[in-house]
């Protein structure tokens, strides 16, 4: 926040100028407070990310049986508040024929995320039917690790520290995609081309945390005005309430 700012709007604030001087500091302490805290609720709210901190896990399992590819991918979304959107993702492929998918709006381990998998495998109905090897996945998903059947790769993309990020709110985007991509793509290997399959049908999970940092980015202007006139008003409050403490003392002095 720009305290130069706030102090020279509190100057302006009717009233002010008549306060003691022993009380001025009262009344800017007051609206600096509420200033603060009202962009402190902001960011947090519009900032669903800790700046520093892992926001996106992704697992990649993969196994091939007579020249059949099967792939099963889950995407946790690690936002620190709730969105609107599911945040786990499992979606399962036979050669990229998609076979199942679930999302959850709460944060799931792999191995819960592949429990409703499965329920939601098995009730395909016979036409839709499409085989993926359960079993293997099971195995893998119990050890979350690679065995001599099943690859399995992890990856996990963090949150750059926004705060020092220069630009436009799409040359933070690109700045953090491009941070992001750096820790993903070495983990994934080849698996990146299906994993990024999969993110179509997880609402593009894989990005969103880059694109909803940059928007509240490009509304942190917006913030600060609406903080600075939360400020102001409590400020201007401080000052009616001394007033009012004052007409009362002048009052009662005049009864003796």
């Amino acid at each position: 926040m720009n305290k130069s700012v706030y102090l020279k709007k509190i100057e302006s604030i009717e009233g002010f100028g008549a306060v003691k001087s022993n009380e001025k500091q009262s009344v800017i302490d007051a609206g600096m407070e509420a200033m603060t805290n009202e962009f402190e609720r902001l960011t947090a709210e519009k900032f669903p990310y800790s700046p520093n901190t892992p926001c996106l896990e992704i697992h990649h399992i993969h196994t091939n049986d007579d020249g059949v590819s099967y792939d099963l991918i889950y995407m946790k979304d690690i936002a620190r508040n709730k969105t609107d959107k599911p945040v786990t993702y499992m979606i399962g492929f036979n050669d990229r024929a998609l076979v199942a998918t679930v999302s959850n709006l709460e944060q799931k381990t792999v191995s819960e995320m592949f429990d409703l998998f499965t329920k939601a495998y098995r009730h395909q109905s016979d036409e839709e039917f499409i085989e993926l090897p359960l079993s293997l996945f099971a195995k893998a998903v119990q050890r979350e690790e690679a065995d001599e059947s099943v690859l399995y790769r992890k990856a996990i993309a963090n949150m750059p520290d926004y705060r020092d990020i220069k630009g436009s709110s799409n040359e933070v985007l690109n700045f953090i995609k491009d941070r992001q991509g750096a820790e993903i793509l070495p983990n994934l290997s080849a698996g990146i081309e299906i994993v990024l399959h999969a993110n179509a049908f997880a609402d593009n999970v894989i990005n969103r945390s880059a694109r909803l940092t940059s928007n509240a980015i490009a509304e942190v202007g917006m913030m600060k005005e609406q903080a600075l006139s939360f400020g102001l008003k409590a400020a201007s409050s401080k000052i009616a309430e001394i007033q009012l403490r004052g007409s009362k003392l002048a009052g009662m002095a005049g009864m003796f």
